[in-house]
């Protein structure tokens, strides 16, 4: 399997980074909502530490992966019952 590597800058600092299985595109783009996330949470509470803003970034990263996974689980079962409810239709429906 073709490693890729790839640099890239989160929060001034630079960092390789080596994949068996993303795209340099997608390391990018993750490096990108890290430094994002990162210089916000730095913004709103300018902490001298950056493992603390790291940690920050990251609960707050992980809290919105969680509501939108359930969001997506939630929204998926919305969907099995309404299509429980139809096929259960069409068996009245079909002799």
């Amino acid at each position: 399997m073709k490693k890729t590597e790839v640099v890239v800058n989160i929060f001034g600092n630079d960092y390789r980074v080596i994949s068996d299985d993303l795209n340099p595109e997608r390391i990018k783009e993750v490096a990108e909502i890290v430094d994002t996330k990162m210089k916000e949470i730095h913004r709103e509470f300018p902490l001298p530490s950056t493992t603390k803003i790291a940690v920050l970034a990251c609960l707050n990263l992980v809290d919105d992966y969680l509501q939108r996974d359930n969001q997506h689980k939630k929204k998926i079962s919305e969907m099995d019952e309404r299509v429980r409810s139809l096929i259960l239709k069409i068996d009245e429906a079909v002799p």
